[in-house]
């Protein structure tokens, strides 16, 4: 690979300035999206060798996100305090609002990538840590995470024991740790989460020293406390910078667009609910006017004099158009060449960008390599959907016994016996969906998580209560020829979960027969 970001940059800003990438208004906005979170969901996922990394959640907490907010934002004074103002459909910002349940205070330091000793307790004992990621052009194919994605948001969604619903995840969450292969080109596409931007909630990348606290007799973060949090806490996809020329921040590869911006944490006690906010802007007019200076500079690299979310595209597409012909053989140029023909102006209303949250809690002593104890995620996951169609329901317990039969005894997968249970290898780093309880084991306590959840009768494809012709039809047109795999609609009529339907699905289907309007007898259902 050629070093792109030592490219002569400066010719592919004459080229965009002269194809009207000059700075100015975005496109049309709406007011804020908010999204919603079931309370009380938050669980631990650990994911240090064994899982039993030492915790105290009777001293920590795990972050349990209630709701995140979204959209245009216009300060009343953008330089003496962007948090005060209001939604925007004009608003030159934007606002993101994620909420947490109770008192949830920054995230100190884990001991590595920067941060000399392990604290992080040092701001509270509730810190939060993880990465919020902003897919800004809605395009899943565009941006992500190359070099780590067992940290984010597709490389864990499954450990809460379900996928996602969201169509845009489909064929990109990790099913396992082997999915994190470093090839971009084999499902599942973990790495192309589509993430442009993200929040990187470390404490490595705060400035500790140039917090503002509501309360200074302390440096722990408590009820009714408002801080401001300065550092790099804005980031562009780790995954563009090897073809950029983004620059400069000292210690930071070149590539990078990484601003200096400031988070707050409020905790209302009102509601004993923690807000963590970014104002950030959405045009180099609106970065002038944050850092109160009259003149507008035109887009460029560097981040570090005036900066936004569109300088930041342009100059990704200004990249984009610079990388040579070999270069744009490699599979990680896939993640920015969508760029090269995008409008950056149409990226620029927040109420249409997607949003991935990973957050968790800290372990109680270092565990080497493993920071984090993962505890929720939004969009969220329900236990049990093993589709990703937001419900639990009889094809589900179907994909259950088919991935048992799979799996039970195989090598590489199980740590056991043929026992009619999967012992996860190398659970921790490692997991799967069908873990529903997360105890490194599939067996029956997973599958009764299903079970309860549904009521279904064998033989009873079409969901009318009863088991006749009208099922008979269904699975005759499922029969399949051995080694043939099956559509998603004929899943629920592989009956013994041999992966095949064939003469023994229409045996046990004929001792489950009861005719048009008659319910099927209990003494065929599987329970």
């Amino acid at each position: 690979m050629s070093s792109i970001g030592h490219t002569p940059w400066m010719v592919g800003w004459t080229m965009a300035l002269a194809s009207g990438l000059s700075d100015g208004a975005g496109s049309i906005r709406a007011n804020p999206v908010v999204r919603y979170d079931p309370p009380a969901d938050a669980v631990p996922r650990p994911t240090d060798p064994g899982a039993d990394g030492p915790t105290d959640p009777a001293l920590h907490q795990w972050p349990d996100i209630l709701s995140s907010a979204l959209g245009a934002w216009q300060p009343e004074d953008p330089a003496a305090d962007p948090f005060t103002g209001q939604w925007d459909v004009q608003g030159g910002f934007f606002r993101f609002d994620l909420t947490f349940a109770g008192v949830v205070n920054p995230p100190g330091s884990l001991g590595c990538c920067g941060d000399p000793d392990f604290d992080p307790f040092r701001f509270g004992p509730n810190p939060v840590f993880g990465f919020i990621e902003f897919d800004v052009d809605a395009d899943v194919d565009t941006g992500g995470e190359i070099d780590y994605p067992e940290l984010r948001y597709t490389g864990n969604a499954a450990r809460f024991g379900g996928l996602p619903q969201d169509a845009r995840f489909k064929g990109r969450i990790a099913l396992d740790a082997g999915a994190f292969d470093q090839d971009l080109t084999t499902p599942p596409l973990v790495e192309r989460s589509g993430a442009d931007f993200h929040i990187p909630l470390f404490g490595w990348e705060i400035d500790a020293s140039a917090i503002t606290r509501s309360d200074p007799t302390d440096w722990i973060f408590g009820p009714g406390e408002t801080w401001l949090v300065p550092g790099y806490l804005f980031q562009r996809s780790h995954a563009f910078r090897r073809y950029s020329s983004g620059c400069c921040r000292s210690g930071a590869p070149l590539g990078s667009y990484e601003p200096y911006v400031v988070l707050r944490f409020h905790h209302d006690p009102d509601t004993d609910s923690t807000t963590l906010s970014l104002v950030y802007p959405l045009t180099n007019e609106a970065s002038a006017a944050m850092r109160g200076e009259s003149v507008t500079q035109w887009a460029d690299p560097f981040f570090t004099n005036q900066n936004s979310v569109r300088e930041a595209l342009i100059e990704l597409q200004v990249s984009t158009w610079l990388v040579p012909p070999a270069d744009r053989q490699e599979p990680e140029f896939a993640l920015l060449a969508g760029w090269a023909y995008k409008d950056p102006d149409t990226c620029l209303d927040p109420t249409q960008w997607e949003v991935a949250i990973l957050v968790g809690g800290s372990y109680t002593a270092p565990q080497s390599g493993h920071l984090v104890v993962w505890s929720d995620v939004s969009p969220d996951v329900l236990v049990g959907d093993l589709q990703g169609n937001g419900t639990v329901d009889c094809v589900d317990r179907v994909l259950f016994q088919q991935w048992m039969t799979t799996n039970d005894n195989r090598p590489g997968v199980d740590g056991s016996a043929q026992n009619n249970r999967v012992q996860l290898l190398n659970f921790g780093p490692n997991f799967s969906p069908f873990d529903l309880n997360y105890n490194g084991w599939v067996d029956v306590g997973d599958r009764l998580v299903i079970v309860r959840q549904t009521d279904c009768r064998p033989g009873d494809f079409d969901g009318d209560q009863d088991v006749d012709q009208s099922d008979f039809g269904i699975l005759q047109a499922c029969f399949t020829d051995v080694g043939q795999p099956l559509s998603d609609r004929c899943v629920i009529t592989d009956m013994d979960g041999d992966l095949e339907v064939g003469p023994d699905d229409l045996a046990m289907f004929m001792q489950c027969l009861s005719g048009d309007g008659v319910p099927s007898d209990p003494d065929c259902d599987e329970d």
